[in-house]
């Protein structure tokens, strides 16, 4: 998932588009959806990462790693990721 996330993030800011990735999920009984993004924030000069979970900032790293880790306790796989 890592190289998958960092590649599209890379893809999006070269072509002048927003780094982040969309997701999607339905809880394990079908009934309602999960949706999300994570983003790359380089605002302030350091970058950050930062996963919004159903409307929420859940959060907000550093590393990429510590941002995938989030990612699987939230139980988001590469394939739950919306690609244009």
């Amino acid at each position: 998932m890592k190289t998958f996330i960092k590649n599209t993030i890379n893809h999006n800011r070269k072509n002048g588009e927003t780094p982040a990735i969309s997701f999607e999920t339905f809880n394990i009984w079908g009934e309602g959806e999960n949706m999300g993004h994570i983003q790359w924030d380089n605002k302030w000069g350091s970058g950050e990462w930062a996963i919004f979970f159903n409307g929420k900032c859940v959060h907000v790293s550093k590393t990429l790693n510590s941002a995938i880790n989030k990612l699987k306790k939230l139980s988001i796989t590469e394939s739950d990721f919306i690609i244009n």
